[in-house]
């Protein structure tokens, strides 16, 4: 019905009419296409060419963080030898510029004697050491020392302890 109605006005139209709907079906049609298809995959296309770059950097960094975490994984610092703790605990000592005495108790042991030092200063160096070289302390002690804000301290390190 509506097919029939559609032919009966195409036949009652005249030649230049019929060219001048045709041109303009053509150009609505052409408009649709455009908007439809073409200019969203060219702003994409834009948009994701400025993207690109940035993204590109963020996977080399996050590649990065992945090598560092696989090599930090594969630091077991619970488990590490004793010489690297010795060594590691006397120069953390020093970056903390902390006064105090490292030595090895046996062939497994680590032990810090610091008399009067800042309590903050070496709690403060306790907790990261022991976080940073994933340690398990195996005997602490603190005491105040007798100037205020600062202890006599001991700790012991056990290397290999699981």
């Amino acid at each position: 019905m509506i097919a029939q109605r559609l032919s009966a006005w195409w036949m009652g139209l005249a030649r230049r009419e019929r060219v001048m709907v045709l041109i303009a079906a053509s150009v609505v049609l052409l408009g649709t296409l455009y908007a439809a298809g073409i200019e969203p995959a060219w702003t994409a296309r834009a948009r994701l060419a400025e993207e690109l770059p940035r993204l590109q950097a963020e996977l080399v960094q996050l590649e990065a963080l992945r090598t560092e975490a696989k090599r930090l994984a594969g630091q077991d610092g619970v488990g590490q030898s004793f010489d690297s703790l010795l060594t590691a605990v006397e120069q953390s000592t020093l970056r903390a510029n902390l006064s105090a005495v490292v030595r090895a108790d046996d062939a497994n042991t680590v032990s810090v004697t610091a008399n009067d030092v800042p309590a903050a200063a070496w709690f403060a160096w306790l907790e990261a050491f022991t976080r940073e070289s994933r340690t398990a302390v195996m005997v602490a002690s603190a005491r105040r020392a007798e100037t205020p804000g600062r202890i006599d301290a001991f700790v012991t390190f056990r290397a290999g302890a699981n």
